[in-house]
Protein backbone atom coordinates (compact mmCIF):
# COMPACT_ATOMS: atom_id res chain seq x y z
CA UNK A 1 0.00 0.00 0.00
CA UNK A 2 2.89 2.37 0.71
CA UNK A 3 4.10 1.97 -2.88
CA UNK A 4 0.64 2.91 -4.15
CA UNK A 5 0.48 5.95 -1.88
CA UNK A 6 3.92 7.08 -3.07
CA UNK A 7 2.69 6.97 -6.66
CA UNK A 8 -0.53 8.84 -5.90
CA UNK A 9 0.83 11.59 -3.60
CA UNK A 10 2.52 13.55 -6.47
CA UNK A 11 -0.87 13.69 -8.19
CA UNK A 12 -2.44 15.47 -5.23
CA UNK A 13 0.55 17.78 -4.81
CA UNK A 14 0.28 18.89 -8.45
CA UNK A 15 -3.47 19.42 -8.08
CA UNK A 16 -2.81 21.49 -4.95
CA UNK A 17 -0.32 23.64 -6.85
CA UNK A 18 -2.97 24.37 -9.46
CA UNK A 19 -5.41 25.34 -6.73
CA UNK A 20 -2.86 27.60 -5.01
CA UNK A 21 -1.93 29.22 -8.31
CA UNK A 22 -5.46 30.54 -8.68
CA UNK A 23 -5.83 31.19 -4.95
CA UNK A 24 -2.82 33.55 -4.93
CA UNK A 25 -3.86 35.25 -8.16
CA UNK A 26 -0.90 34.07 -10.24
CA UNK A 27 -3.33 32.78 -12.88
CA UNK A 28 -7.10 32.89 -13.21
CA UNK A 29 -9.63 30.30 -14.36
CA UNK A 30 -9.62 31.58 -17.93
CA UNK A 31 -5.90 30.84 -18.09
CA UNK A 32 -6.58 27.29 -16.94
CA UNK A 33 -9.29 26.85 -19.57
CA UNK A 34 -6.73 27.81 -22.23
CA UNK A 35 -4.28 25.41 -20.60
CA UNK A 36 -6.89 22.66 -20.80
CA UNK A 37 -7.37 23.31 -24.52
CA UNK A 38 -3.61 23.08 -25.01
CA UNK A 39 -3.59 19.69 -23.27
CA UNK A 40 -6.43 18.38 -25.46
CA UNK A 41 -5.40 19.82 -28.82
CA UNK A 42 -1.58 19.85 -28.64
CA UNK A 43 0.06 17.99 -25.74
CA UNK A 44 -2.13 14.89 -25.80
CA UNK A 45 -1.80 14.31 -29.59
CA UNK A 46 1.99 14.68 -29.30
CA UNK A 47 2.06 12.13 -26.49
CA UNK A 48 -0.16 9.68 -28.37
CA UNK A 49 1.74 9.68 -31.65
CA UNK A 50 5.10 9.17 -29.93
CA UNK A 51 3.85 6.55 -27.45
CA UNK A 52 1.79 4.46 -29.85
CA UNK A 53 4.28 4.54 -32.73
CA UNK A 54 7.04 3.32 -30.40
CA UNK A 55 5.11 0.16 -29.43
CA UNK A 56 6.29 -3.15 -30.88
CA UNK A 57 3.17 -4.12 -32.83
CA UNK A 58 3.93 -7.86 -32.67
CA UNK A 59 3.74 -7.82 -28.86
CA UNK A 60 0.32 -6.16 -28.88
CA UNK A 61 -1.56 -9.15 -30.30
CA UNK A 62 -2.25 -11.32 -27.25
CA UNK A 63 -5.85 -12.35 -27.86
CA UNK A 64 -6.92 -13.09 -24.24
CA UNK A 65 -5.75 -9.66 -23.13
CA UNK A 66 -7.17 -7.78 -26.10
CA UNK A 67 -10.57 -9.46 -25.82
CA UNK A 68 -10.87 -9.22 -22.02
CA UNK A 69 -9.66 -5.67 -21.49
CA UNK A 70 -11.13 -4.29 -24.73
CA UNK A 71 -14.58 -5.83 -24.33
CA UNK A 72 -14.88 -4.79 -20.69
CA UNK A 73 -13.83 -1.22 -21.51
CA UNK A 74 -16.60 -1.07 -24.12
CA UNK A 75 -19.18 -2.62 -21.78
CA UNK A 76 -18.42 -0.30 -18.84
CA UNK A 77 -18.43 2.74 -21.12
CA UNK A 78 -21.83 1.67 -22.47
CA UNK A 79 -23.27 1.08 -19.00
CA UNK A 80 -22.21 4.52 -17.77
CA UNK A 81 -23.50 6.15 -20.96
CA UNK A 82 -26.86 4.42 -20.51
CA UNK A 83 -27.10 5.44 -16.84
CA UNK A 84 -26.46 9.12 -17.45
CA UNK A 85 -28.08 9.57 -20.86
CA UNK A 86 -31.15 7.35 -20.50
CA UNK A 87 -31.80 7.02 -16.78
CA UNK A 88 -30.66 10.43 -15.53
CA UNK A 89 -31.63 12.27 -18.75
CA UNK A 90 -28.32 14.12 -18.95
CA UNK A 91 -27.05 15.54 -22.24
CA UNK A 92 -25.03 13.17 -24.41
CA UNK A 93 -21.99 15.39 -23.91
CA UNK A 94 -22.33 15.12 -20.12
CA UNK A 95 -23.01 11.38 -20.30
CA UNK A 96 -20.02 10.70 -22.56
CA UNK A 97 -17.63 12.49 -20.18
CA UNK A 98 -18.91 10.40 -17.28
CA UNK A 99 -18.67 7.24 -19.39
CA UNK A 100 -15.06 7.99 -20.28
CA UNK A 101 -14.24 8.51 -16.61
CA UNK A 102 -15.86 5.18 -15.74
CA UNK A 103 -13.92 3.10 -18.27
CA UNK A 104 -10.54 4.71 -19.02
CA UNK A 105 -7.76 4.15 -16.48
CA UNK A 106 -4.85 6.40 -15.60
CA UNK A 107 -2.62 3.88 -17.36
CA UNK A 108 0.11 6.33 -18.33
CA UNK A 109 0.94 7.56 -14.83
CA UNK A 110 -0.32 5.33 -11.99
CA UNK A 111 -0.82 2.14 -13.99
CA UNK A 112 2.55 2.10 -15.72
CA UNK A 113 4.36 2.95 -12.49
CA UNK A 114 2.75 0.06 -10.62
CA UNK A 115 3.27 -2.41 -13.47
CA UNK A 116 6.97 -1.62 -13.73
CA UNK A 117 7.24 -1.88 -9.97
CA UNK A 118 5.90 -5.46 -9.96
CA UNK A 119 6.73 -6.81 -13.44
CA UNK A 120 9.84 -4.93 -14.52
CA UNK A 121 10.41 -4.70 -18.29
CA UNK A 122 7.53 -7.10 -19.01
CA UNK A 123 5.19 -4.29 -17.96
CA UNK A 124 5.70 -2.59 -21.32
CA UNK A 125 3.75 -5.35 -23.11
CA UNK A 126 0.62 -4.97 -20.99
CA UNK A 127 0.93 -1.21 -20.80
CA UNK A 128 1.12 -1.03 -24.59
CA UNK A 129 -1.94 -3.21 -25.15
CA UNK A 130 -4.02 -1.34 -22.55
CA UNK A 131 -2.91 2.01 -23.93
CA UNK A 132 -4.00 1.06 -27.45
CA UNK A 133 -7.33 -0.43 -26.33
CA UNK A 134 -8.25 2.56 -24.17
CA UNK A 135 -7.52 5.03 -26.94
CA UNK A 136 -8.94 3.09 -29.88
CA UNK A 137 -12.08 1.91 -28.05
CA UNK A 138 -12.95 4.20 -25.15
CA UNK A 139 -11.51 7.47 -26.38
CA UNK A 140 -12.81 7.12 -29.94
CA UNK A 141 -16.27 6.25 -28.60
CA UNK A 142 -16.03 9.27 -26.33
CA UNK A 143 -15.09 11.62 -29.20
CA UNK A 144 -17.90 10.26 -31.39
CA UNK A 145 -20.45 10.76 -28.60
CA UNK A 146 -19.15 14.28 -28.02
CA UNK A 147 -19.57 15.09 -31.70
CA UNK A 148 -23.10 13.70 -31.76
CA UNK A 149 -23.92 15.65 -28.59
CA UNK A 150 -22.54 18.92 -29.93
CA UNK A 151 -24.24 18.67 -33.33
CA UNK A 152 -27.57 17.45 -31.90
CA UNK A 153 -27.89 14.86 -34.62
CA UNK A 154 -28.03 11.10 -35.00
CA UNK A 155 -25.20 8.65 -35.40
CA UNK A 156 -26.32 8.01 -39.00
CA UNK A 157 -26.06 11.71 -39.81
CA UNK A 158 -22.69 11.85 -38.10
CA UNK A 159 -21.48 9.14 -40.45
CA UNK A 160 -22.90 11.04 -43.43
CA UNK A 161 -21.93 14.62 -42.70
CA UNK A 162 -20.05 14.90 -39.41
CA UNK A 163 -17.35 12.29 -39.80
CA UNK A 164 -15.00 14.90 -41.24
CA UNK A 165 -14.96 16.84 -37.96
CA UNK A 166 -14.00 13.65 -36.11
CA UNK A 167 -11.27 12.80 -38.60
CA UNK A 168 -9.86 16.32 -38.26
CA UNK A 169 -9.63 16.03 -34.47
CA UNK A 170 -5.90 16.20 -33.55
CA UNK A 171 -6.28 13.28 -31.13
CA UNK A 172 -7.82 11.04 -33.79
CA UNK A 173 -5.11 11.99 -36.28
CA UNK A 174 -2.43 11.17 -33.70
CA UNK A 175 -4.07 7.82 -32.88
CA UNK A 176 -4.26 6.85 -36.54
CA UNK A 177 -0.71 7.87 -37.38
CA UNK A 178 0.70 6.19 -34.30
CA UNK A 179 -1.11 2.95 -35.10
CA UNK A 180 0.01 2.97 -38.76
CA UNK A 181 3.62 3.67 -37.81
CA UNK A 182 3.58 0.86 -35.25
CA UNK A 183 1.91 -1.63 -37.62
CA UNK A 184 4.29 -0.77 -40.48
CA UNK A 185 7.32 -0.71 -38.18
CA UNK A 186 8.06 2.90 -39.14
CA UNK A 187 10.37 4.64 -36.68
CA UNK A 188 9.82 8.34 -36.20
CA UNK A 189 12.92 10.44 -36.95
CA UNK A 190 14.87 11.04 -33.76
CA UNK A 191 14.75 14.80 -34.25
CA UNK A 192 10.94 14.66 -34.46
CA UNK A 193 10.71 12.56 -31.30
CA UNK A 194 12.95 15.06 -29.50
CA UNK A 195 10.53 17.81 -30.49
CA UNK A 196 7.22 16.05 -29.80
CA UNK A 197 8.08 14.03 -26.70
CA UNK A 198 8.69 16.96 -24.29
CA UNK A 199 5.43 18.57 -25.44
CA UNK A 200 3.56 15.31 -24.89
CA UNK A 201 5.06 14.88 -21.45
CA UNK A 202 3.37 18.11 -20.35
CA UNK A 203 -0.11 16.57 -20.82
CA UNK A 204 -0.15 14.83 -17.44
CA UNK A 205 1.19 17.61 -15.16
CA UNK A 206 -0.73 20.37 -16.96
CA UNK A 207 -3.90 18.30 -16.79
CA UNK A 208 -3.49 17.94 -13.03
CA UNK A 209 -2.82 21.67 -12.66
CA UNK A 210 -6.04 22.34 -14.59
CA UNK A 211 -7.91 20.11 -12.15
CA UNK A 212 -6.56 22.08 -9.20
CA UNK A 213 -7.36 25.43 -10.82
CA UNK A 214 -10.87 24.21 -11.63
CA UNK A 215 -11.51 23.33 -7.98
CA UNK A 216 -10.83 26.87 -6.74
CA UNK A 217 -13.98 28.77 -5.86
CA UNK A 218 -16.25 25.75 -6.20
CA UNK A 219 -18.45 24.90 -3.24
CA UNK A 220 -18.40 21.12 -3.13
CA UNK A 221 -21.48 21.14 -0.92
CA UNK A 222 -23.44 23.03 -3.59
CA UNK A 223 -22.73 20.49 -6.34
CA UNK A 224 -25.90 18.55 -6.94
CA UNK A 225 -25.68 14.78 -6.86
CA UNK A 226 -21.92 14.79 -6.22
CA UNK A 227 -22.11 11.90 -3.75
CA UNK A 228 -24.33 9.91 -6.13
CA UNK A 229 -22.07 10.47 -9.13
CA UNK A 230 -18.87 9.79 -7.21
CA UNK A 231 -20.34 6.52 -5.93
CA UNK A 232 -21.54 5.44 -9.39
CA UNK A 233 -18.31 6.30 -11.21
CA UNK A 234 -16.10 4.80 -8.48
CA UNK A 235 -18.17 1.60 -8.42
CA UNK A 236 -18.03 1.18 -12.19
CA UNK A 237 -14.35 2.04 -12.46
CA UNK A 238 -12.85 0.45 -9.35
CA UNK A 239 -15.14 -2.53 -8.71
CA UNK A 240 -17.12 -3.58 -11.79
CA UNK A 241 -14.37 -3.07 -14.36
CA UNK A 242 -11.63 -5.10 -12.60
CA UNK A 243 -14.12 -7.85 -11.66
CA UNK A 244 -15.27 -8.19 -15.27
CA UNK A 245 -11.71 -8.17 -16.62
CA UNK A 246 -10.69 -10.85 -14.13
CA UNK A 247 -13.75 -12.97 -14.92
CA UNK A 248 -13.17 -12.85 -18.67
CA UNK A 249 -9.52 -13.80 -18.27
CA UNK A 250 -10.65 -17.00 -16.56
CA UNK A 251 -12.40 -18.04 -19.79
CA UNK A 252 -9.06 -18.21 -21.61
CA UNK A 253 -6.84 -21.19 -20.71
CA UNK A 254 -3.86 -19.38 -22.26
CA UNK A 255 -4.17 -16.44 -19.85
CA UNK A 256 -1.42 -16.95 -17.28
CA UNK A 257 -1.22 -15.49 -13.78
CA UNK A 258 0.99 -12.61 -14.89
CA UNK A 259 -1.44 -11.51 -17.62
CA UNK A 260 -4.42 -11.77 -15.27
CA UNK A 261 -2.61 -9.71 -12.63
CA UNK A 262 -1.53 -7.02 -15.10
CA UNK A 263 -4.93 -6.60 -16.72
CA UNK A 264 -6.88 -6.61 -13.47
CA UNK A 265 -4.45 -4.17 -11.87
CA UNK A 266 -4.74 -1.69 -14.72
CA UNK A 267 -8.53 -2.03 -14.67
CA UNK A 268 -8.58 -1.14 -10.96
CA UNK A 269 -6.66 2.13 -11.43
CA UNK A 270 -8.62 5.37 -11.09
CA UNK A 271 -9.66 7.30 -14.18
CA UNK A 272 -7.35 9.21 -16.49
CA UNK A 273 -6.66 12.86 -15.62
CA UNK A 274 -8.13 14.24 -18.84
CA UNK A 275 -11.52 13.20 -17.46
CA UNK A 276 -11.40 16.36 -15.38
CA UNK A 277 -9.89 18.43 -18.21
CA UNK A 278 -12.82 17.63 -20.50
CA UNK A 279 -15.20 18.14 -17.60
CA UNK A 280 -13.83 21.65 -17.19
CA UNK A 281 -14.19 22.38 -20.91
CA UNK A 282 -17.89 21.49 -20.74
CA UNK A 283 -18.60 23.32 -17.47
CA UNK A 284 -19.05 20.15 -15.42
CA UNK A 285 -17.75 21.55 -12.15
CA UNK A 286 -18.21 18.41 -10.07
CA UNK A 287 -15.90 16.30 -12.29
CA UNK A 288 -12.57 17.30 -10.63
CA UNK A 289 -14.03 16.40 -7.23
CA UNK A 290 -15.17 13.02 -8.57
CA UNK A 291 -11.65 12.37 -9.85
CA UNK A 292 -10.16 13.19 -6.44
CA UNK A 293 -12.60 10.90 -4.63
CA UNK A 294 -12.05 8.04 -7.08
CA UNK A 295 -8.27 8.39 -6.92
CA UNK A 296 -8.36 8.12 -3.14
CA UNK A 297 -10.64 5.07 -3.32
CA UNK A 298 -8.28 3.43 -5.82
CA UNK A 299 -5.79 2.88 -3.00
CA UNK A 300 -8.18 0.19 -1.72
CA UNK A 301 -8.93 -1.36 -5.11
CA UNK A 302 -5.25 -1.53 -6.10
CA UNK A 303 -4.22 -2.94 -2.73
CA UNK A 304 -6.89 -5.65 -3.04
CA UNK A 305 -5.72 -6.71 -6.51
CA UNK A 306 -2.07 -6.76 -5.46
CA UNK A 307 -2.83 -8.76 -2.31
CA UNK A 308 -4.87 -11.49 -4.04
CA UNK A 309 -3.40 -11.71 -7.55
CA UNK A 310 0.28 -10.76 -7.40
CA UNK A 311 2.47 -13.86 -7.53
Amino acid sequence: MLDIIRLIIPIFITILLGYLTVSFGLLNKDHFKAMGLFVIKVALPCMLIVSISSQDFTTLLQVPYLVSFGLVSFVVFSIALFIYFKLFKQSLTHASVMAMGSSMSNTGFIGSGLLYLFLGEKAAIYFGMSFLLENFIVFLLFLICLEIGKSKTTFKNILKSGILSIIQNPIVIALFLGFVFSACDIVLPHILIKALQPIGQTAMPLGLLVIGGSLYGISIASQSNLARDAMIISTLKLILMPLLVYSLFLLFPSADAEMIFAGTLLASVSMVGIFAVFGQQYEMQKVPAILLICTLCSILSLSTVIHFLHV
